[in-house]
């Protein structure tokens, strides 16, 4: 059973089948069991995007609650440090073994890398559908 992490917020603006909602931290964050895998810990408020059918139910000013599937944090984790480290270290190793000198290698291995963010970014969208935040009322 997949474990749901939980974050308090306030509607900051209301669109067409989006509700925008600013989260703030506290220092409660360190007791919580998602502690070292969450995005929010130690960070200035935070801007999450919320795509709900239920939009028009919510003012701004409501209190509300935001919500994550725990799993999709080590996704997030996996897509943005884990993938790109491997592919770093790869580049890098297969190009020392090809014997290119280290300025072509770094070169090669900068590319490399923004070219895989570039996918990511290229793929925003069904990401974005894919990292689905659930709210409620407070």
């Amino acid at each position: 059973m997949s474990t749901i992490a939980t974050h308090d917020g306030t509607v900051v603006n209301l669109t067409s089948g989006k509700v925008i909602v600013e989260m703030h931290t506290v220092s409660a964050c360190s007791s919580c069991k998602a502690h070292e895998k969450c995005a929010f810990v130690d960070k200035a408020d935070k801007i999450v995007e919320v795509e709900t059918d239920q939009w028009q139910q919510y003012s701004l000013g409501d209190s509300v609650i935001v919500s994550v599937n725990e799993s999709l944090g080590l996704l997030a984790v996996l897509l943005a440090y884990i993938l790109p480290a491997v592919v770093i270290i790869s580049t890098v190793v297969l190009m020392l073994l090809a014997n290119t000198s280290e300025a072509v290698a770094a070169i090669t291995t900068l590319l490399v890398t923004v070219l895989y963010f570039l996918l990511l970014y290229r793929f925003h969208d069904r990401l974005q559908r894919h990292f689905s935040f659930g709210i409620q009322k407070a």
